[in-house]
């Protein structure tokens, strides 16, 4: 029983790190209908900056702080110079622009910083805590503890301030919010520059686990994709289910499953997502959308 409450707990703060990542997708998705692959690449970027700030001398968070400021300015940025200018083409031609801009933004960090990765010290501490026969680090409960307090800043925003209100009916319905004189275009802009600055609060507290090097984020960015999928994909609390979910069924399927281990492990969440989308297509908490004729 101890080892399956080790399991859940790990699993759990593992899942908050795709919670992280799904959210920053779904903030995209909500204004431009296309899931947005290049978001790894862009916290892998703030990641970067941050080691850099820091192997400057800067404290880690103050360096967190000034890298989560730079990136929502770059991603305002990006949406501004990329994704504008191809706005009202086909979701293909977005989703091209994604993935050009995947690869990229994936070749400047190796040409800047190259391909030997990098070690950050955690701010949290070498120790451990321990509770009921289980053990998390503190590097662990730190993680999560940002991540679900930047969520939760997130769904206040989009809920309770003028501007998320705003935000959010320029995703919904473009043409009535313009009716309110509503600018789409800036509000669009503005969500990719809250989508880079969460991915950027994941890529950087990760990195005293996973270093930082071009690469680091890529296959944390598949499993967000399964959480964002999971969850629903228009759905910010979906996002933290999800998340969740892929955490801890990942971790109990590497535990029990004999021979799943590594790679091999994420097959299970996929599996999991697959039922899902033939039972219920639009994820545990999306709505259907109904096109009248």
């Amino acid at each position: 029983m101890t080892e399956f409450l080790q399991q859940i707990l790990s699993g759990s703060a593992t899942g908050c790190i795709y919670a992280g990542l799904a959210l920053a997708l779904v903030v995209i998705y909500e204004g431009t209908g296309v899931m947005n692959f290049a978001q790894g690449e862009l916290a892998t970027l703030s990641a970067f900056l941050s080691w850099q700030m820091i192997s400057a001398g800067l404290d880690f968070w103050v360096a967190f702080a000034l890298s989560v400021a730079a990136s929502f300015v770059i991603g305002v940025a990006v949406e501004q110079v990329f994704i504008r200018p191809v706005q009202h083409s086909m979701e293909l031609t977005m989703l091209i622009v994604s993935l050009a801009l995947m690869l990229a933004v994936n070749s400047l960090d190796g040409l800047i910083w190259g391909h030997i990765g990098k070690s950050v010290t955690s701010p949290f501490g070498d120790g451990a805590v321990h509770l009921a026969g289980t053990t998390l680090t503190w590097q662990q409960v730190g993680t999560a503890g940002v991540i679900l307090s930047t969520v939760g800043v997130v769904a206040a925003f989009f809920r309770f301030t003028g501007l998320g209100l705003k935000m959010r009916a320029a995703a919904m319905n473009p043409a009535s919010a313009h009716m309110l004189a509503i600018n789409t275009g800036w509000m669009l802009a503005l969500a990719w520059g809250f989508a880079a600055a969460t991915g950027a609060v994941v890529g950087i507290v990760i990195t005293p686990v996973t270093g930082v090097h071009p690469d680091v984020m890529g296959g944390t960015l598949l499993l967000a994709f399964a959480a964002f999928t999971l969850g629903g994909t228009g759905s910010r609390s979906g996002a933290l289910v999800g998340g969740l979910l892929v955490g801890v069924l990942t971790d109990l399927a590497i535990a029990y499953v004999p021979h799943l281990t590594g790679d091999l492990a994420n097959l299970v969440p996929f599996a999991v997502i697959i039922a899902v989308l033939l039972l219920r297509p639009q994820g545990l908490f999306g709505r259907l959308s109904a096109v009248r004729s």
